[in-house]
């Protein structure tokens, strides 16, 4: 299993929550870039020799250095229970020989465990340069977009595992209304395949679907010195800032 993504609009997500930085000179490590279209979307506002790509699909690192060869792609076999369930559980960080001004990770720990999660960020923020960033996405259980018509950040998760069960519907198929009104207040829950889970401690089967969602409670208490950022729309995760320390 080697999974390359097709999502875009990391980019834009980043330069927002960020609040549109000078680009220029800043090293960037795209963690969990999968074939860096960040840098694609980023339009030139940073040196592909300035980009770090690091992923734990082989074929995805393979596809971003066929098109930016010039930037630096590398292969993280790290266990994931839904992208990598054939890697190395708990694998360290490879060493990446500098330091960054940002370090991003869009959509990745909305796929880990809190506990690994937590480790990898203990790794990260160490490289970052003294004035360096930290940003992740998070997902809220019970954010809703602005408009009508909108659903949960849960019920959104739940839909796309179940056919695109649509507003309309008073429950997810297999889910009654109740779970999903529990999973809207929790602090986490996680959809494992098509099913809802509260247990953060419960194992994940390998290569089963795997989306976590933290509330920004949730998030402070597991980084403390954690900013938290609101969607920049349209997307719908949250974003969390750390800086070097601790």
């Amino acid at each position: 299993m080697s999974f390359i993504s097709t999502k875009s609009g990391q980019f834009r997500y980043f330069d927002v929550q960020l609040g549109h930085p000078d680009w220029s000179g800043r090293r960037v490590l795209d963690f969990g870039g999968n074939v860096g279209t960040f840098l694609e979307e980023a339009g030139g506002r940073i040196r592909p020799s300035d980009y770090w790509c690091v992923d734990v699909s082989r074929a995805a690192i393979e596809a971003g250095r066929r098109r930016r060869p010039q930037a630096h792609w590398v292969y993280y076999d790290r266990y994931n229970p839904q992208f990598n369930p054939g890697g190395v559980p708990g694998l360290r960080l490879p060493g990446l020989g500098t330091r960054f001004d940002y370090v991003l990770a869009y959509s990745v720990f909305t796929h880990t465990p809190d506990d690994e999660a937590v480790e990898l960020v203990r790794a990260l923020r160490p490289i970052l340069t003294d004035d360096g960033l930290l940003a992740f996405t998070f997902i809220d259980p019970g954010w809703t977009p602005p408009g009508s018509g909108q659903v949960s950040n849960v019920r959104w998760r739940l839909d796309s595992r179940s056919g695109g069960a649509g507003p309309g519907r008073a429950s997810v198929p297999g889910h009654p209304q109740a779970a999903i009104d529990r999973a809207v207040q929790a602090p986490w829950c996680a959809v494992v395949d098509r099913t809802l889970h509260f247990d953060p401690a419960a194992p994940v089967p390998p290569g089963e679907r795997y989306d976590v969602l933290w509330s920004p409670d949730h998030v402070r208490s597991l980084f403390p010195a954690a900013e938290v950022r609101p969607p920049a729309v349209p997307e719908r995760q949250h974003c969390c800032l750390l800086g070097p320390g601790d």
